[in-house]
């Protein structure tokens, strides 16, 4: 359960980037903040990496930048919250006229060998937004914590 790999404290209502790079650095800073071990650099760089092979935009509004980082010992999930939205590009730029704003960011940094668990986390998230309330009720929410909740209860 995606509930399991993140806690109020990796959750920022409120972000302040405008651009899907500076998102990318504000949720890792989250992800430092309880992961002190955790490489800057090297997770910046594999995530950015990541994202120019395929947008991780997946979802109306929402967008699952991830990647696999050698300094991660665990998996580790940072949610963010834009109000203003985004612009990341377009999943399938030959298919989508116009590049999609994202509210919703699961920011996920995968431990090199264990791809078990990076399927089951990306499993996990794509059930939740394809709950037809999901992002309504995200964007809504007031606190870390109020997000939590609303992920753990859709889980349930």
């Amino acid at each position: 359960m995606l509930s399991s790999f993140i806690s109020p404290a990796c959750i920022k209502v409120g972000l302040e980037s405008s651009e899907k790079e500076e998102s990318f650095a504000e949720l890792l800073e989250v992800l430092i903040a309880n992961n002190p071990d955790l490489d800057r650099r090297e997770a910046m760089n594999a995530l950015i990496t990541r994202e120019e092979k395929m947008s991780t935009a997946v979802f109306p509004g929402v967008a699952v930048p991830h990647a696999l980082c050698g300094s991660a010992k665990d998996t580790l999930v940072a949610v963010g919250i834009s109000r203003f939205g985004i612009e990341f590009d377009a999943p399938e730029p030959n298919l989508d006229s116009a590049n999609p704003a994202v509210n919703i960011i699961f920011e996920i940094l995968f431990e090199e060998k264990d791809t078990e668990t990076h399927l089951h986390v990306l499993r996990d998230i794509l059930q939740l937004v394809r709950n037809p309330d999901f992002v309504k009720n995200i964007l809504q929410a007031k606190s870390s914590q109020e997000v939590y909740n609303i992920i753990e209860s859709l889980e349930s």
